[in-house]
């Protein structure tokens, strides 16, 4: 899609945005950072139950988005790239990514990252607690908001 709109150069420094970067660390550290405990500790099961909490509010999140973003897709690629009225393969290349995940794929994954993550709770003897989930999917819905918010505020400058 970045070659869709001309813009491969979206890694470099003047394109970065620090809610972004946060949001990413944010990732990192659930994910990956914070599992250095003893293997079979209780931390090291209850920071494994986090990150899976993470990715079913991450798939949610994501259906919603998908969805938002595929009524406007088509039109966005016109305007950035008039060329492609004219190749109708490459603009359906652009587009696929995002039309590929629209509709009920993510909330499939949302729903499939939930049942992953109460099979993990009954196998390693950790509680699956609702309000745990509740609790990590509004963090993180305030912390991709945020970010989401911070590219809305620069890409309308």
């Amino acid at each position: 899609m970045t070659a869709a709109f001309g813009a491969s150069a979206w890694v470099e420094e003047q394109f970065k945005i620090a809610e972004c970067n946060d949001f990413a660390d944010f990732l990192y550290n659930t994910g990956v950072a914070k599992h250095k405990t003893a293997l079979n500790s209780q931390e090291h099961k209850s920071s494994i139950m986090d990150a899976m909490m993470v990715s079913i509010s991450s798939e949610l999140w994501n259906g919603r988005e998908y969805n938002f973003i595929a009524q406007y897709i088509e039109a966005k690629l016109l305007a950035a790239n008039p060329f492609l009225r004219t190749n109708t393969q490459n603009l359906r290349n652009a587009k696929g990514y995002v039309m590929g995940h629209s509709g009920e794929v993510e909330n499939k994954h949302g729903l499939h990252a939930l049942a992953a993550a109460q099979a993990y709770g009954q196998t390693v003897g950790l509680e699956f607690k609702p309000a745990r989930l509740k609790g990590i999917m509004l963090n993180y819905n305030e912390r991709v908001g945020n970010a989401f918010s911070a590219m809305h505020r620069i890409m309308t400058c």
